[in-house]
């Protein structure tokens, strides 16, 4: 089989430019949150780790949701799993897996992967280290932009963010072989200023401005094809498995949403991208916590879903946004309340006008035409008479003049 990372060259060139049409739904929204916190109207930093779907994805500093969205651009077909189960053995062309667990994986998991690679020809795993933590890049980007005001608050955040991450780090091994590479707990961590490696993943790359960071090291296998690599350093390597592959990823310095707001991030994402193959291909994003995925004999149920996904997908999010505002809007001049409530004064019993009310209604519920207006004409025939035997009583004529005297002189 043709190797998947240097066929149609030009493709690959053109591909190349799709991320940039991400920014102005996740990148930005991620821009306007560091502006609404220099306002003053910040929340808590969402910093969920390697999340593509569901609460806070979208938002948070360490998620995956840009990066699923760059592979929806690209002409795939992104989606989430939480098992290594049937189903997904079946469907998925690539595995794309950030696991938030500092430890490698489990040798139980290690064999279910490969035999999913065996399975099928054309296959890729992405496995991308985690040895790296968006939030203190976060708060050391914006310490120099806040106000004088926030500048001690802002400075103890990063404290405690860098604080958070070397405690979770104490997890990760100094030196452990796990088949698929050698984890380097102890290295010295530096910032990567310097790029070498393959043609595809150099064009156009400016490697003085990209903001990768190396803490710990995953250090491929001798036979391991290195893709990217900073000085002695391998970024991304690959390695074969029949004829599928698995594309080793030091750390997520440069896939995560927060790191994909740099543009030379988004090429370098790109052309992990291109990796995935040339036609349109499963892409299932795997999320897992610390002790890697749950194997199971049976697909997750779907009924486990909260709901809430509807509302960090776009555009159902700003459709729906749009109806509750809408909703809102309509509930105050449907039913306003202006000033203090005051108590109303009762209907006067006496009050004939509740009585004609009280028929009318009656009549209407009748829906007979008919014989509610055989009633209404009853009622003035009735009136009439009476109006006429009050009016003869009272020395009136039919014609309402008083009576001819003589007339009644000659009776």
């Amino acid at each position: 089989m043709n190797d998947l990372m240097k066929s149609h060259p030009r493709r690959l060139r053109k591909r190349r430019a799709l991320p940039l049409a991400v920014l102005p739904r996740h990148g930005l929204l991620l821009l306007a949150l560091l502006l609404l916190y220099l306002a003053g109207c910040h929340r808590d930093l969402d910093t969920e780790y390697g999340q593509r779907s569901g609460p806070g994805a979208a938002t948070s500093v360490n998620g995956t949701a840009v990066l699923s969205e760059m592979v929806e651009q690209a002409g795939h077909k992104g989606t989430s799993w939480t098992a290594l189960s049937p189903r997904l053995s079946k469907r998925a062309d690539c595995i794309v897996w950030f696991p938030d667990d500092f430890q490698p994986p489990s040798k139980k998991v290690r064999r279910w992967l490969e035999h999913w690679l065996h399975a099928r020809s054309g296959r890729t795993l992405v496995y991308v280290g985690r040895d790296f933590d968006a939030a203190p890049w976060y708060w050391e980007k914006i310490c120099p932009l806040a106000p004088a005001a926030q500048a001690d608050a802002i400075r103890h955040r990063l404290r405690s963010a860098r604080d958070s991450f070397q405690f979770e780090r104490h997890a990760l091994p100094n030196s452990e072989d796990c088949q698929w590479f050698t984890v380097k707990g102890k290295d010295r961590t530096r910032a990567v200023r310097t790029l070498s490696g393959e043609p595809e993943w150099l064009a156009d790359v400016a490697p003085a401005k990209v903001d990768i960071e190396l803490v710990g090291r995953l250090q491929p296998l001798r036979r391991a094809y290195v893709l990217l690599a900073s000085r002695d350093d391998a970024l991304v390597s690959k390695l074969r498995f029949g004829d599928s592959q698995l594309i080793l990823v030091a750390n997520g310095s440069f896939l995560l949403n927060a790191m994909l707001v740099n543009h030379e991030h988004r090429k370098l994402a790109g052309a992990l991208i291109d990796c995935v193959g040339e036609s349109a291909r499963d892409v299932v994003f795997l999320e897992s916590g610390s002790g890697g995925p749950p194997i199971s004999d049976q697909d997750p149920s779907r009924s486990a879903s909260s709901g809430l996904e509807v509302f960090h997908l776009w555009p159902t999010n700003w459709i729906l946004l749009h109806l509750a505002a809408v909703g809102i809007i309509f509930c105050f001049s449907r039913w306003p309340l202006f000033g203090q409530p005051r108590q109303l004064e009762p209907a006067a019993v006496s009050d004939f006008g509740r009585h004609v009310d009280a028929l009318a209604e009656l009549l209407s519920r009748s829906h007979d035409h008919s014989y509610a207006m055989s009633r209404v004409l009853h009622y003035q025939q009735i009136s009439s008479a009476a109006g006429r035997t009050v009016g003869a009583a009272a020395g009136l004529s039919s014609s309402g003049e008083p009576p001819n005297t003589a007339m009644l002189d000659k009776t």
